[in-house]
């Protein structure tokens, strides 16, 4: 096929005429974000009306969205105050009686009549009798018995987006079929042109079945195909292989000076990573490890041995607060190892940022610590050679490749300690090598939790009263800044006046929130690290990278508003020092008790996850900033793991003897990484 021709199938909606579309129409599947051919073929139903599968009246459950089949007993043509008219006719099927009835359409009564056998299909309500308002009729079954049911807005009813799908069908022989032939025998694949009118038409439900098969195994593959894509050309990127002089003093000095011994797992890390450097490959890692198992000191290692080695290293972190917190944790250390760090933030003054780049691209700064702002055009490194992302689930695929580009030998290296089961790893993250710390420091206790009521409130005040009376300090973490008419949640600035002019007015509270200056934020983290704040009431800016081992409480309000692996992060910020430590989890909904329990009983991050997977989903967890995992429609990434493996080989031993065609490679990028880009 024409590669240009191909394409039109992925442009304007406005180069078809489409039988059944009007300029309304046009409008509305627009409002609906459906602006192309490729788009309203791949808006799929949401269900069917099975109108093969009649139900007994008498057995219709209240809400229910059913198809009946009966004899008319009688009709009636009503008239109300405002001379609006009602149609309605009553529906016997030998069991009961059931009331349809239709506003506004005064003209069915020359179609519909008494004796006369009819099927509709509705949602059932429960009245004096079962009821249902402005059903489908007809009074045969139709030629698609089978019916699909379709996401509308105003101005486009279901029989219209029925007739628009019906019309677009016609285009389905120009869709290039784009799994493998190999794979399409292998494994007993109906076509694309078939599939793509059983899905919207289905012939019957073992032909659904295999149309819905045939999507799921399309979008598991062009999946995989864009992430092994991805890390092959990773493989062809510039500077390839590189010499290093495989300096290690910075890295000797720093940890013959460490407090502590690093672990099993941490060492092995840094011995894969290194092995790699130093033999001039590049890096390209994801490095997972729980709440507290020392990805930051394993970071910072690395970035030494780059340094000492003549290059410049970069940490990008999430947020502010988080980059001021790594920032304060190696300022210390580099000065006493005679390097520069500094900090890039969107926060600081024009003169400070002019200061920093010029510092970065005449390469007095060794290390640089930012946000966001280290991908602005302006930042140029003199040689940058290692990237460490900090929160790697929090940054868009785009966004690792812009700072990537900066880079001299673009060495890339992720962190999350928001941990996810290996076998979805591999596919969201399945452009990077994966390594996992999966041993947590000596002496690291295991921290108490309890989910507290509302009615509990006091004696957990007075618990942590006795703590803080023994020098001990407290997090209080809300799900908001401040007080929202929209949400029911405590807000910050709302406990904090509360605790400090009441429950907790004898000790002294500190206020932490992203909209706070960044001076103010080191202020506030400082004295909270010194003890100079014995209470501190943040929302989620200290989710992760604060690090105050005497902080040994913390209470987190409306827990119910967090998922369980954000409230494991949370609980990561206490439990690190030698004192026992306790997590509440404050719970105003008796609903999410059961969920919240998971905490009580497990401090295993990965068991968390998979937890909170099952609850929600992949899409919730992992962001829509994972290109194409909100994209799924078919396939739940952690039910269908045989499935996704099963892509992943097909995937790999596909490209192991062929590129990809200039048609699919065009549709990778109109289907995933194009809305990767926007987010």
């Amino acid at each position: 096929m024409n590669i240009d021709l191909y394409k039109q199938l992925f442009c304007d909606i406005d180069n078809f005429k489409i039988k059944g579309l009007g300029p309304k129409g046009l409008v509305a599947l627009k409002t609906l974000g459906i602006d192309s051919a490729f788009k309203l073929l791949y808006d799929f139903p949401r269900y069917y009306e099975d109108r093969t599968n009649f139900k007994k009246i008498d057995e219709l459950i209240d809400g229910e969205v059913a198809t009946v089949k009966g004899k008319v007993l009688r009709v009636q043509l009503l008239a109300t105050k405002n001379y609006k008219k009602i149609f309605k006719a009553y529906i016997f099927d030998g069991t009961s009686v059931l009331e349809s009835v239709w506003f506004q359409m005064p003209y069915l009564r020359n179609s519909i009549k008494k004796d006369m056998e009819i099927i509709l299909t509705g949602k059932a309500t429960r009245e004096a009798r079962f009821k249902m308002v402005n059903p489908e009729y007809s009074f045969s079954v139709s030629e698609f018995p089978i019916l699909p049911v379709y996401s509308l807005c105003k101005g486009l009813n279901q029989t219209a987006r029925r007739k628009i799908s019906k019309g677009a069908l016609e285009f389905a022989k120009f869709f290039k079929e784009i799994i493998p032939i190999n794979i399409m025998n292998k494994y007993k694949i109906i076509s694309r042109e078939e599939a793509l009118k059983e899905i919207h038409f289905p012939t019957n439900n073992a032909m659904l079945e295999k149309a819905k098969r045939r999507f799921a195994i399309e979008e598991l593959l062009l999946l995989q195909f864009l992430i092994l894509r991805r890390k092959i050309n990773l493989s062809n990127i510039k500077g390839k292989s590189y010499d290093l002089e495989d300096n290690r003093d910075l890295v000797k000095n720093y940890l013959n000076r460490l407090p502590f011994k690093l672990t099993s797992a941490q060492k092995r890390v840094i011995t894969e990573i290194h092995r790699e450097i130093s033999q001039g490959k590049i890096v390209n890692r994801l490095i997972q490890g729980d709440v507290g198992c020392g990805k930051s000191v394993v970071a910072f290692v690395l970035m030494l041995y780059m340094v000492s080695n003549k290059f410049q290293a970069a940490l990008m972190a999430p947020t502010e607060v988080l980059a001021e917190q790594h920032f304060l944790n190696i300022k210390d250390e580099c000065e006493k190892l005679k390097i520069n760090v500094g900090i890039l933030t969107g926060s600081q003054t024009k003169k400070e940022k002019e200061k920093i780049l010029s510092s970065l691209s005449n390469g007095e700064i060794d290390i640089i610590i930012g946000t966001h702002a280290l991908i602005y055009d302006k930042v140029i490194f003199k040689n940058l050679g290692l990237i460490i992302i900090d929160e790697q689930h929090k940054f868009g695929v785009n966004q690792r490749k812009v700072l990537r580009d900066k880079g001299i030998i673009s060495n890339l290296i992720a962190m999350s300690a928001t941990p996810i089961p290996r076998s979805l790893a591999l596919t969201i993250y399945g452009d990077l090598d994966i390594s996992i710390i999966d041993e947590l420091p000596p002496g690291r206790k295991e921290v108490e939790t309890k989910v507290i009521s509302l009615s509990n409130l006091q004696k957990m005040f007075d618990k942590v009263k006795v703590s803080l009376d023994k020098g001990e300090q407290c997090y209080i973490v809300t799900p908001l800044i401040e007080d929202s008419e929209k949400i029911e949640a405590s807000s910050a600035e709302t406990i904090y006046s509360d605790l400090k002019e009441h429950t907790f007015q004898n000790y002294k509270l500190g206020l932490l929130h992203g909209r706070i200056s960044s001076q103010e934020k080191e202020s506030v983290i400082s004295k909270f690290n010194n003890n100079e704040i014995q209470i501190l009431v943040s929302t989620t800016v200290i989710e992760v990278g604060v690090n105050v081992p005497n902080a040994t409480t913390m209470i987190i309000f409306n827990a119910d508003r967090f998922g369980l692996s954000q409230l494991h992060q949370l609980r990561g910020r206490i439990g690190r020092g030698s004192k026992k430590s306790y997590c509440y989890l404050i719970n105003p909904s008796s609903r999410e008790s059961r969920r919240l329990s998971i905490l009580e009983k497990t401090q295993d991050g990965f068991a968390i996850a998979e937890e909170d997977l099952k609850i929600r989903n992949a899409g919730e967890i992992l962001g829509t900033k994972q290109s194409g995992v909100s994209d799924l429609y078919f396939v739940d990434l952690l039910k269908d793991v045989k499935a996704v493996k099963l892509a992943r080989d097909e995937a790999i031993a596909f490209l192991s003897k062929e590129c990809l065609s200039s048609e699919l490679e065009f549709e990778l990028f109109k289907r995933f990484e194009e809305k990767s880009a926007m987010n």
